[in-house]
């Protein structure tokens, strides 16, 4: 990659991540706040409410828009940090309060206070069934309706005991809403696509299947944007994304496939930033239905596929194969010796015939490269398991509506799983606990839920969840990697890249994240 630009290499470390930077930032850069941003994107999200979608298409455009009472601070170890609220205390094991800064604005111009906060996480939205609580309750947990005890002072508590309420309050889905624009809305469909929060840029424009318009909010209560507006522009073909980025229509491209890097980063005027993140690529399996309801068929399709191959020829090694369902993130509780269930394909044939297969077609269903080389990857998954004597047939679809019907040929899906905060509860618990979309019935296209996960799993995450002796912690950790492998919920692949394509003249540093700062505090011009 060229010196004279970024070159992050995102380095999982325990408990926090080391972005590594080629060269400081140079002298004399900028804001420019009469231009408009462009930025190249495989797809965008059919709507901006913070509770209502859960995709990197979402969070990277969410993240300029929305804040929450605490941040996340990507430039500084992943230090949580004050945002809407100036202050915070813990007053038990359960409870915190927070003091907001007070002249904060909407962007219809109302001033932030502790209603808006309760309304948030209140009845009407998180709470709501039909709303915010399927998703939201996912990262936010068994948090109680907030305490307003005045205008700038709110109290949020947990059910249990909840070490990392901070962090949920700081990462994806605590984006804190005007509860008077909520309330003057048609209605929740209408909301959605019309959010109003507190950040640095406010939606303008949402076209379904082609843009995302963000504008400047002039009365942001930080650093001003430091450009007049950004532009997603949907463009689902990588070499229009290159072109584009080429001939300056686009500042940032993003997904760039690894086999493209070098060619990006020949071209004059463009350089590739990026690497990867805290996520894990993964095949979901619905171990509900008749072809795959036997574990040895589940087992057998994991112990089929030649992950590192995968890694290697695909990625050239700038990912890595994962060990179970686990992120180095996860520090102490990453549970470094797991091995899960490795390539072997002669005892997946096995198992193959153990189940009494007989040859029925199994559906594996991804969508066009929503995810970097995801029908390429797919297509290599398909050979493999071909190879041991499995019938699978690639169905590729053009939206997750599709991909998660519940239908006959629910069978197999393409997924990815977001670590959200240094800890397995953020991944392991959120992705597969009681509260997962998984195993809430109706959530996906049917009443049926995806996966049926034994008790044994509930109860060694309550053991994690509640106990503060680490071996026994890590014990419950390990047991539950244990079981998500044994029982085949899902097919943990490798780390998920994220690479961009990026304008020379553009200073812009991508985080160990799916989120994209294009707030003042990360991006400039030379």
């Amino acid at each position: 990659m060229k010196a004279k630009f970024y070159k992050s290499l995102m380095l999982f470390g325990l408990g926090s991540f080391l972005i590594v930077l080629g060269i400081a930032i140079p002298v004399g850069v900028q804001a420019d706040s009469h231009r408009e941003f462009k930025v190249a994107v495989q797809k965008i999200p059919p709507v901006m409410e913070p509770m209502r979608v859960n995709s990197n298409v979402h969070m990277r455009i969410l993240f300029n828009v929305g804040e929450s009472l605490l941040k996340i601070d990507y430039k500084d170890n992943m230090k949580i940090k004050p945002a809407l609220a100036e202050s915070w205390k813990r007053l038990d094991d359960r409870t915190i309060e927070f003091k907001l800064r007070k002249g904060v604005k909407f962007h219809n111009g109302e001033e932030l206070t502790s209603e808006d906060v309760a309304f948030t996480f209140g009845e009407e939205r998180f709470f709501n069934k039909e709303r915010g609580w399927v998703l939201a309750q996912m990262y936010l947990g068994d948090i109680n309706l907030p305490e307003v005890i005045d205008p700038y002072t709110v109290r949020i508590s947990s059910k249990r005991t909840d070490f990392l309420l901070e962090k949920r309050l700081a990462s994806y889905m605590s984006e804190i809403i005007s509860k008077k624009a909520f309330l003057a809305a048609k209605d929740w469909e209408t909301w959605s696509r019309n959010i109003v929060c507190t950040g640095p840029y406010k939606l303008a424009e949402l076209k379904s299947g082609d843009y995302i318009k963000l504008e400047a909010f002039a009365d942001y209560w930080g650093a001003k944007a430091p450009v007049a507006s950004i532009l997603f522009k949907s463009v689902p073909e990588v070499a229009a994304r290159i072109a584009g980025l080429k001939t300056g229509e686009y500042d940032i491209a993003t997904e760039i496939p690894p086999d493209q890097l070098k060619s990006v980063d020949s071209y004059a005027g463009i350089s590739t930033v990026g690497g990867p993140i805290p996520n894990i690529r993964a095949v979901q399996i619905d171990s509900t239905n008749a072809v795959l309801g036997k574990k040895e068929m589940r087992q057998a399709l994991a112990m089929a596929i030649d992950r590192q191959l995968i890694v290697d020829s695909l990625y050239y090694g700038r990912a890595t194969v994962t060990n179970g369902f686990q992120v180095k993130m996860s520090g102490d509780m990453w549970i470094e010796d797991f091995q899960g269930l490795v390539y072997n394909p002669e005892k997946a044939r096995e198992l193959i015939q153990k189940a009494g297969y007989k040859g029925e077609p199994i559906h594996y269903r991804v969508m066009p490269d929503y995810y970097t080389l995801e029908v390429a990857t797919a297509e290599i998954l398909v050979e493999m398991w071909k190879a041991v004597g499995l019938n699978v047939k690639l169905d590729i679809v053009d939206n997750w509506s599709q991909v998660l019907k519940n239908d006959d040929t629910r069978h197999l899906v393409n997924m990815s799983h977001s670590a959200f905060y240094a800890d397995p509860e953020g991944l392991l618990w959120r992705r597969l606990g009681p509260k997962s979309p998984f195993r809430y019935e109706n959530i996906y296209g049917g009443k049926e839920p995806f996966c049926v996960v034994p008790e044994a799993f509930d109860k060694w995450g309550q053991q994690m969840l509640t106990t503060t002796n680490r071996q026994e912690r890590r014990e419950a950790i390990r047991q539950m990697l244990e079981i998500v492998e044994t029982e085949g919920f899902q097919i943990s692949l490798h780390t998920l890249p994220m690479f961009y394509g990026i304008r020379d003249n553009v200073v812009w540093q991508p985080y160990p994240a799916e989120f994209m700062d294009l707030t003042a505090a990360n991006l400039s011009f030379r």
